[in-house]
């Protein structure tokens, strides 16, 4: 009996220790679950990681950054074409203008040259009406001498020599030969036309421009012309 109790004792023993260590076994997992129950104390701690937030408001101010860079940009190359614009146009302007200018000046120039030459070409024709009066003056002269010299009185030589000049083609004013409405109130005036003839009147010189020639010698002239004018 004492046998068998021990031997029950040994087998209860044996069991108790088997089951010991069957709990040890099932407690050893137990004794790693904290390991992952650590978890959420890692997970605690993330949230302090995101950096989404901080990256999203980099990314908006480079690209504010961006934008307000390219809009200036933009706002500088408008002002930049703005002020080309406005140069070209002054530089065209100012090249119109020059050029008006030039051809004002250009004009009056040219206006100035032909008012020159109008009146040179006037003066020269007065030089000339001048030297041929000189020269018919000259040769009623040399007229009027050999009419002295012979002690003839012939009017419408002294005509041909010197009168004919002025009152053949009514220059200056003179009664053309011939032209009866002309001459009618001059011969009216009787012998005033003798002393308008000798003395000079309006643009007739004295003795049609030739000193040497007679008193009679103007007269006959004076009534050869009358004559051709009735």
């Amino acid at each position: 009996m004492n046998k068998i109790t021990i031997s029950m004792s040994a087998l209860f023993l044996s069991l108790g220790l088997l089951s010991g260590c069957g709990e040890k076994k099932e407690e050893s997992p137990k004794a790693e679950a904290p390991a992952a129950e650590q978890k959420p104390a890692e997970q605690a701690v993330a949230p302090a990681a995101p950096a989404s937030a901080p990256v999203a408001a980099v990314t908006d101010a480079a690209n504010s950054a961006v934008a307000a860079v390219g809009d200036a940009a933009k706002a500088a190359g408008d002002a930049a074409t703005k002020a080309a614009d406005s140069a070209t146009q002054a530089v065209g302007d100012a090249a119109k203008a020059t050029s008006d200018a030039a051809a004002k000046a250009a004009d009056t120039a040219t206006q100035a040259v032909g008012d020159a030459a109008k009146a040179t070409g006037d003066v020269a024709a007065k030089a000339a009406d001048a030297t041929t009066a000189a020269a018919t003056g000259a040769a009623a002269a040399v007229a009027g001498a050999a009419a002295g010299a012979t002690g003839a009185v012939d009017g419408e030589k002294t005509y041909k020599g010197l009168c004919f000049s002025c009152h053949d083609m009514g220059i200056a004013g003179a009664p053309k030969l011939g032209d009866k409405a002309a001459w009618a109130p001059r011969v009216a005036t009787g012998d005033a036309l003798y002393v308008s003839a000798l003395n000079g009147k309006n643009a007739m010189p004295a003795k049609g421009g030739n000193p040497a020639l007679s008193e009679a010698e103007v007269k006959a002239s004076v009534d050869w012309m009358v004559a051709q004018s009735k």
